[in-house]
């Protein structure tokens, strides 16, 4: 069902500060384009994505800095919605982001953090 780990969001109040962080801490190379409120480290073919401003800003008024979001790609997020559904897990409809389909869960049914699950189908 699911077929790979895609990204973390991680919530920052200061890009620049997280930025610093993860490249003198880690020695990770972060990508950020000039005026962005984001910023991606690739780990393979996955990435951490910093996120700050209004993006981030309400998951740090209701939670603080830290882990905003889990993405994972799926062969087909019907079949997940589906076992979703038969396990009495909550979800939200199957939306369309960009090319892809994405399934949210409820955070109450997964250890209370944003998970994302897509597939690229048309």
């Amino acid at each position: 069902m699911i077929k790979r780990f895609e990204r973390l969001e991680i919530a920052a109040s200061d890009l620049d500060d997280a930025v610093r962080v993860y490249q003198s801490n880690f020695g990770f190379t972060v990508r950020r384009q000039a005026g962005s409120e984001e910023a991606a480290i690739a780990i393979g073919d996955s990435e951490i994505r910093l996120r700050a401003g209004a993006a981030a800003a309400p998951q740090i008024a209701a939670n603080g800095e830290g882990l905003m979001a889990v993405w994972l790609e799926a062969d087909d997020v019907d079949t997940v919605a589906a076992a979703l559904d038969r396990a009495g897990l909550e979800r939200r409809p199957v939306r369309r982001e960009g090319g892809w389909r994405v399934l949210e869960v409820d955070p109450k049914s997964a250890n209370m953090t944003p998970l994302y699950i897509f597939d690229r189908r048309q």
